[in-house]
C-alpha cells in the first residue's frame, strides 16, 4: 500500500510540473483617463446627506473627478464641504451641483455653494 501511494504521488508530482503555464488573461481597467484639465476656477460646496466615508464621500469623489471639466474634487467628510477645482470654460458650478445630485441614481446628496473667501 505504502508503495501505492509513493507511486501515485510521484505520478501526481511528474504531472503537476509538466503542465503548461495557467494563460495569463488582462481584464480592461474601469479607470477613467481624461484629457488634461487646466483648472482656473474653483469653488466650496457644503455636501449633504452623506452618512459614511468609503461608500457616499467615495462614490461621490469618484463621479465628481471624472466629470468633464473637473480636475479635482475633494470632500472633508467630518464637516461635509468639499473643494472643486474645474475649468470654467468646460463646466460650471451648477453642472457640478447637478452631478453630486445625479450619483448613485440621484435624490441622495445634495451641493450647496459655500462663500469663497
Amino acid at each position: 500500500m505504502k508503495n501505492y501511494v509513493l507511486a501515485l504521488s510521484v505520478f501526481a508530482l511528474v504531472v503537476a510540473c509538466n503542465a503548461p503555464d495557467p494563460e495569463v488573461i488582462t481584464l480592461p481597467t474601469t479607470e477613467v483617463v481624461k484629457d488634461s484639465v487646466v483648472a482656473n476656477a474653483s469653488q466650496e460646496l457644503f455636501i449633504s446627506g452623506m452618512t459614511c466615508v468609503m461608500g457616499c464621500k467615495g462614490a461621490i469623489e469618484q463621479k465628481l473627478n471624472a466629470t468633464e471639466g473637473v480636475s479635482d474634487f475633494h470632500i472633508v467628510f467630518e464637516d461635509s464641504t468639499a473643494t472643486v477645482r474645474f475649468d470654467s470654460t468646460l463646466t460650471t458650478v451648477n453642472k457640478i451641483i447637478a452631478e453630486v445630485a445625479n450619483v448613485a441614481g440621484g435624490g441622495f446628496y445634495t451641493a450647496t455653494l459655500l462663500d469663497n473667501q
